[in-house]
């Protein structure tokens, strides 16, 4: 048998007794054919204060956060108890269950949210980038008061004849790091590309024999190439554009891109393969090929690719530097400043000023 809620209720419940407020009065609410009536039957009478149960169990707004506003309609008072049991406390409790899950912290289990895993694992991520950052800001503070204080590190390049000190990590700054030891990559790509050109040229030497002309001048030069270009490529193109991403300096930049100018002028001569000039290039190549030695051309088609590729790439981080330089705003006219500066420090600028003050000294007071 349905229950009547409105037994359940006690007499002085004003709204249990008539929540539309209508039942003493003729209202217009019963005037006509629009009669209102309360009660139509037991099973859906649903008394004012249940509706504002149902509001407190799951929002006003609860529609919109399951479903939104273009879910099903259910009853708002369906399944509601006028009697406080301690049943909808176990209602709440599993309905709460469904919706969250135990260890989630308060995220909900659906709607995208992320679960506190998930935001705990991004945490320690964080925890351990900032450790690692903080240790190579210390490091690296030690390595600044460490010269400040005139103690110098210790030489560490060359490897096997160490001769100055080299530590990216260390003097560079972080921003630049990554173009500084692709450039590095890229010298060190240079000198095993020198040593393959020399292997090529040997064998283009060893099995031409008559019928290619000057082979012996091409390993000549290719074995040449081992130590000058080498050494010269280090020291006029690659320490330069270190120095200026280490110290700012515009001076270091206009010598980098002078000097590295040539260069990607030399990977353009090498690639190409000009016969007696050291280079098993596409000219060498073509020669080899059709003198049958298949051998000696398969090498000079893998060192032209080669020269080819590293074209591109030293061209590729020559324009990077390039917008680098510009974007920081340094200028040419700096960079004489720079040069002047740095040449009045030096041991030889130092050296050639005190000439020409004694000279210019002895000039006026006729002391020769």
């Amino acid at each position: 048998m349905a229950r009547d809620p409105f037994k359940d209720q006690d007499n002085d419940d004003f709204f249990a007794k008539d929540p539309f407020m209508d039942s003493s009065t003729n209202s217009a609410l019963h005037n006509g054919n629009s009669e209102r009536h309360l009660i139509d039957d037991d099973s859906d009478a649903v008394p004012l204060h249940s509706v504002r149960r149902s509001e407190d169990e799951d929002g006003f707004f609860s529609g919109m956060g399951r479903g939104g506003f273009g879910s099903a309609y259910s009853p708002i008072g369906a399944g509601a108890d006028t009697k406080d049991d301690g049943s909808d406390q176990a209602s709440k409790n599993a309905y709460a269950g469904s919706r969250f899950a135990d260890g989630d912290g308060g995220y909900l289990k659906s709607g995208g949210n992320y679960s506190v895993d998930s935001r705990e694992a991004d945490l320690r991520r964080r925890e351990e980038a900032l450790e690692a950052r903080e240790r190579e800001l210390r490091t690296r503070e030690a390595h600044v008061q460490s010269m400040a204080g005139g103690v110098r590190p210790a030489l560490n390049f060359p490897p096997l004849y160490p001769i100055m000190y080299h530590a990216i990590d260390m003097e560079v700054p972080i921003g630049d790091r990554r173009t500084v030891r692709t450039i590095f990559y890229l010298w060190l790509a240079l000198e095993a590309l020198l040593v393959f050109n020399c292997v090529a040229c040997l064998v283009v030497m060893i099995t031409g024999g008559k019928d290619l002309s000057n082979t012996g001048a091409t390993f000549g030069s290719s074995f040449v190439y081992l130590f000058t270009i080498s050494a010269g490529s280090f020291f006029l193109w690659y320490r330069p554009v270190y120095n200026a991403y280490m110290k700012d300096s515009s001076m270091f930049f206009y010598l980098f891109f002078v000097f590295n100018g040539f260069h990607i002028l030399f990977d353009a001569y090498m690639a190409v393969g000009v016969p007696s000039a050291g280079s098993a290039g596409m000219i060498i190549m073509i020669q080899s090929l059709s003198s049958g030695k298949k051998a000696a051309g398969a090498l000079c088609g893998i060192s032209f690719s080669l020269w080819v590729l590293h074209f591109l790439a030293s061209l590729f981080m020559y324009m990077k530097v390039r917008r680098h330089y510009s974007a920081r705003g340094h200028t040419f006219a700096e960079a004489k400043q720079q040069a002047y500066a740095g040449f009045a420090q030096s041991g030889a600028g130092q050296a050639a000023v005190s000439t020409a003050a004694g000279a210019y000294i002895r000039s006026n007071t006729g002391n020769f």
